[in-house]
């Protein structure tokens, strides 16, 4: 018994037992024997301290013959000795002599203050002589109370991008139970072994490796311990820093529905500003001018009522106070104020009439307007201008009536104006008498058919007229009507003619304006009048009473036969190659009859028409009321 459970073998103690136990039949002898081996039950779980109970079920049949048991750790055997009163104990482990019990009556072991070296498989062979052999097999796992575990550091903080950041699991130790990590509750994964580089957050011992944080990486972990006995945990949260990064600026107005391309003037315009940052970023603003002064600082930056001194750039500032990082965003506000009216086309002649040149414009605005036109004659290109367009195309009669639009646009809207040069088709003059509220008599004559890109020239007894410069002549803006202010009968009459020329064509039209003639009676009237002075005024004024009745009489008589417009003036050199125009028009006549003052102008169209070679014209006779 001094050193058997390590000196001998299952045969040895076989043949042993045969030869103290002369009432078995069958010696002890080598010849083959059956054998197998039985796993009992699952593990069995015991704490350090406690006694570790190995029973053997079924308890083996006593015999005879009497069956030995030999009970082994590993290889070393612990105990051996048969079954049944009065079988004698062969083999007991000196080392473990004082908390080893075996029990030969039903043949199991107890081992007691387990130990974690204690841990580890147990086997029960059971041999009877000349039979078979029995294997039983015990897996024992020791363990240690569960511990008080803390994770540390308790709050532990890491910049995004630093090498590394270990987390350790204090309190827990071998024996003490299956040590796990988790991110916000959810178990993390051990490394491949057969992977090729080994995961970025991996478990080595009782420490949690995270390398090369990231901000995802900002979570609650955990370590565990679990153990047949339970299980405890504690938790840290780590809070990885970053930031800012490039502030993102976003612009909303309370009338535009796309604020980023542009704001109206008036609205009002609310500018945030956010920047991704842990933790977060101080915000500021201030315009890229240098030279203005910052702004409130805060992620919003109100402007009420924009004008366009509020377009530009604006700086958003994001700084991080624990990373000492700061970045800077720029937003340009364009502010669109729209031009006044509607853009304006027009149409007029180059230098000598050998081209047409286009004009477009829109001009103010913020920004300015963007023209164009459209419908010029193939071959002629005209990139887009601002405010202003001006295109030459080379003058051609195909170009007549054929419309040129002008397509402007602006941020705010888009809008055209169109222009359609033509030949001047059907001259015609057309007079018109006014009077002023001073009482003084004004003569108008008016050109029609005279569309651009054509130009009105006028004209008075053959030599050209300059109207302007403050005088009594003077001419509308277009150049197409020719007023005669203070209309005088010993001034004012002759002949007036006007010619509308231009690259496509010309034509023209011409009018004589002639004064009254005074009948036999009337000069006799006025001559006793004279001579008889005072003395016969009474006589005189009864005389003029009945002169102007009768001439108020034939005066009406002669409205009552249609007016026409008689030609009796050739037209001058200048303008022998106007085409004829024989239209004949009624006059306006806007004087009224019943009042008494004198000198009075009436325009009478004379009632003898005739047509003269080139051209047309008109005579108008000028009539005073005495």
């Amino acid at each position: 018994m001094e050193d058997a459970g390590s000196t001998f073998s299952s045969q040895d103690l076989d043949l042993e037992f045969s030869a103290k136990t002369p009432e078995s039949e069958v010696p002890a002898k080598a010849h083959p024997a059956e054998s197998f081996l039985q796993q009992v039950g699952g593990p069995l779980s015991v704490l350090v301290g406690t006694t570790i109970q190995l029973p053997l079920v079924p308890v083996p049949r006593p015999g005879p013959p009497v069956p030995l048991v030999v009970w082994r750790r590993g290889s070393k055997v612990l105990a051996a000795g048969g079954l049944g009163p009065g079988a004698p104990l062969i083999s007991l482990d000196p080392a473990h002599h004082d908390r080893l019990r075996f029990d030969q009556a039903r043949g199991g072991l107890e081992l007691s203050s387990a130990q974690l070296e204690d841990a580890g498989v147990y086997t029960a062979e059971v041999i009877r002589a000349g039979g078979s052999r029995q294997i039983r097999e015990f897996t024992v796992a020791v363990y240690e109370p569960l511990p008080q575990l803390l994770v540390q550091p308790e709050a532990p903080e890491v910049e995004e991008g630093a090498a590394e950041l270990r987390l350790r699991c204090t309190g827990w130790g071998p024996g003490r139970g299956e040590l796990s990590w988790s991110r916000d509750g959810r178990i993390l994964e051990g490394a491949d072994p057969e992977g090729a580089e080994p995961p970025r957050i991996r478990a080595e011992g009782d420490q949690l490796l995270i390398a090369r944080p990231v901000r995802s990486d900002h979570a609650r972990y955990a370590c565990r311990v679990r153990s047949p006995f339970g299980h405890t945990e504690a938790a840290a949260d780590v809070s990885v820093l970053y930031g800012p990064d490039a502030p993102v600026i976003t612009v909303s107005s309370d009338r535009d529905a796309v604020p980023a391309l542009y704001v109206t003037a008036g609205s009002s315009v609310t500018l945030r500003c956010t920047a991704a940052s842990r933790p977060p970023a101080d915000i500021t603003w201030s315009l890229a001018d240098p030279a203005e002064a910052a702004v409130p600082a805060g992620p919003r930056l109100l402007l009420p009522a924009v004008g366009t001194g509020h377009a530009g750039a604006y700086a958003c500032l994001a700084s991080n106070p624990r990373t000492g990082l700061r970045r800077r965003s720029l937003f340009n506000l364009t502010v669109a104020d729209l031009p006044p009216g509607s853009p304006q086309c027009s149409v007029e002649g180059g230098p000598g009439d050998r081209s047409l040149r286009f004009r477009c414009s829109w001009p103010g605005g913020v920004p300015a307007a963007s023209l164009q036109f459209q419908g010029l004659p193939e071959g002629v290109r005209a990139e887009p201008m601002t405010s202003a367009l001006l295109v030459a195309v080379p003058a051609h009669p195909r170009l007549s009536g054929v419309p040129v639009t002008c397509l402007a646009r602006h941020l705010v809207t888009t809008r055209t104006c169109t222009v359609t040069p033509e030949t001047p088709r059907e001259v015609l003059l057309h007079p018109m008498v006014e009077e002023t509220r001073s009482g003084e008599t004004e003569v108008a004559l008016q050109a029609s058919g005279c569309p651009p890109p054509s130009r009105a020239s006028w004209a008075r007894e053959g030599r050209p007229l300059a109207p302007g410069g403050g005088g009594r002549l003077q001419l509308s803006q277009d150049g197409k009507r020719l007023l005669i202010g203070n209309f005088s009968l010993d001034w004012d009459l002759g002949n007036y003619s006007v010619l509308c020329g231009g690259a496509l064509g010309a034509g023209g039209d011409q009018i004589t304006l002639i004064g009254p003639t005074l009948g036999p009676t009337a000069i006799a009237g006025i001559v006793l009048g004279s001579l008889l002075g005072l003395v016969l005024l009474a006589v005189l004024l009864l005389l003029c009473i009945c002169f102007l009745c009768r001439f108020r009489g034939e005066t009406l008589k002669k409205k009552k036969h249609p007016q026409t417009l008689t030609s009796v003036v050739p037209l001058p050199e200048k303008m022998k190659s106007v085409t004829p125009v024989q239209t004949p028009e009624p006059l306006p006549v806007k004087v009224s009859l019943e009042d008494p003052s004198p000198a009075r102008v009436h325009l009478v169209v004379s009632p003898s028409p005739a047509i003269w070679p080139g051209g047309g014209q008109k005579t108008v006779r000028a009539a005073t009321q005495v």
